[in-house]
């Protein structure tokens, strides 16, 4: 039970409804790492079949270019989700978009562990994709919009704490499990947890509004704020913010005028830098990463170490947003993923051409700057980018922009991972992590002068 003022609100309901459909953050988590884990054994089961000439029907013929398809297309049908989430958000609403998706999340899994043409996992991942775009231009608004402004911060992270939890969960798979057929069918699990979780958490309190239906409005507000909360004046709050809105203006009206323009040129030329930071490169190609930078440990257990102190940190970055101002905090996280990326451009550069006994000793170099990189990227970094999304459009069109947002990130995401191995080719692992850590500095400067501090406000 939290207060404010002489108030009293239950803070369990509105945990619980995050939980919820942030379980759709879980499926993503799986989907990003699934390229990391079975990247390494396709091109294995490639080359067996090569050296074994097996049944051809089996024929997966990979390798990190082919791999790269497998990871930038499930951004591509991204961008298509993004674009369309926030039409099913305003004729669905959050929680329905994301029961309906559920069943289609299961699917993905069950055509890649089906799959005997590399074409059927490219399908595949461009639904999951798809589904992601969904996923992101719906949770972050229903997070928004479910949450007292006191919990705002806090219930945002929410999404970042189960996509860690999804890569995990399936680093850990991957540790323990030869096939990767085999983890597709064990990755089905978080999507059916969505769609039962979802089936039982309230409808969003401002979309019900947007549609005219107070009365559900004002049952689901009771519901998530609990039965010690006079729910009467946050919801005149809300009735005034509705009535305020131009009748006259429609959401194209608005999507064409300075109300969106403003924040997201702000906010979307952070995101496109973001992604040519490498971001996302590190995460969908953790164990290839690990492989070509010679750590000491196994390649396929340093990501589970990896993602449980990410895991561990997501959830300490609850606490930490409700304390610290955002930009510092993502100043802060930026500048030790520019150390982590740079660490692990040096540490190639000067491990190259040394046997594997003189360059043991550093082995652990590679772990601890991936681990700063995706630790950091939890604890600050993207969860105040989701934060800024859900803060800084009109209520009117949040789902719109926040579909649009990310499908700008989607683009330079499918740009980033595709390109991965070729920049492998053409300028080597060293300069590779070097040129990220130039665009993380860029960022640095971007983003100091550019991020609005919206902490506290309704």
């Amino acid at each position: 039970m939290a207060t404010t003022g002489a108030q009293k609100y239950n803070i369990l309901p509105q945990i619980l409804s995050s939980l919820a459909v942030s379980f759709g953050a879980c499926n993503v988590g799986a989907w990003l790492s699934f390229s990391s884990v079975a990247l390494p054994k396709m091109i294995l089961e490639s080359e067996n079949f090569n050296k074994s000439k097996g049944v051809e029907e089996d024929l997966f013929v990979v390798d990190l270019h082919v791999g790269s398809w497998i990871v930038s297309l499930f951004f591509l049908g991204t961008i298509i989700g993004c674009l369309t989430g926030g039409p099913l958000n305003h004729k669905l609403g959050p929680r329905r978009v994301f029961l309906c998706c559920a069943p289609i999340a299961a699917l993905t899994w069950v055509m890649i562990a089906l799959s005997h043409r590399v074409w059927v996992v490219y399908l595949a991942r461009i639904m999951s994709g798809f589904l992601f775009g969904t996923f992101q231009a719906n949770g972050k608004v229903y997070n928004a919009e479910i949450a007292h402004p006191d919990l705002r911060g806090s219930l945002g992270t929410m999404i970042s704490n189960m996509a860690a939890l999804g890569t995990v969960y399936t680093f850990v798979l991957g540790y323990f499990i030869s096939s990767w057929r085999v983890i597709a069918w064990l990755l089905i699990l978080p999507s059916i947890i969505l769609g039962v979780a979802v089936f039982f958490a309230p409808d969003s309190p401002y979309w019900l509004l947007e549609k005219g239906r107070e009365e559900e409005a004002r049952k689901s507000l009771s519901i998530l704020r609990g039965k010690h909360y006079d729910i009467e004046t946050e919801f005149q709050e809300m009735l005034t913010k509705k009535k305020a809105k131009d009748p006259n203006k429609s959401v194209i009206s608005i999507l064409l005028s300075k109300l969106f323009f403003q924040p997201f040129i702000r906010i979307g030329s952070l995101m496109v830098i973001t992604q040519w930071a490498g971001i996302n490169v590190v995460a969908s190609y953790m164990i290839n990463i690990f492989q070509d930078s010679g750590i000491s440990i196994s390649p396929e257990a340093a990501p589970i170490l990896v993602s449980v102190i990410q895991l561990a940190l997501s959830m300490v970055s609850t606490l930490i947003l409700r304390v610290s101002p955002r930009k510092p905090l993502f100043l802060a996280c930026a500048f030790f993923i520019l150390l982590g990326q740079l660490t692990l451009g040096t540490h190639a550069f000067l491990t190259d051409g040394l046997s594997k006994d003189d360059s043991s000793p550093y082995g652990w170099i590679p772990v601890l700057a991936v681990t700063v990189v995706q630790s950091s990227r939890t604890v600050g970094f993207m969860a105040v980018i989701q934060l800024l999304i859900a803060e800084s459009f009109p209520t009117q069109i949040r789902s719109y922009s926040s579909g649009i947002c990310g499908s700008i990130t989607a683009i330079n995401q499918f740009g980033t991972t595709k390109l991965y191995p070729y920049f492998l080719d053409k300028i080597g692992f060293p300069a590779t992590f070097w040129m990220y850590a130039g665009v993380m500095v860029v960022l640095i400067i971007y983003g100091s002068v550019s991020i609005p501090e919206n902490k506290g406000q309704s």
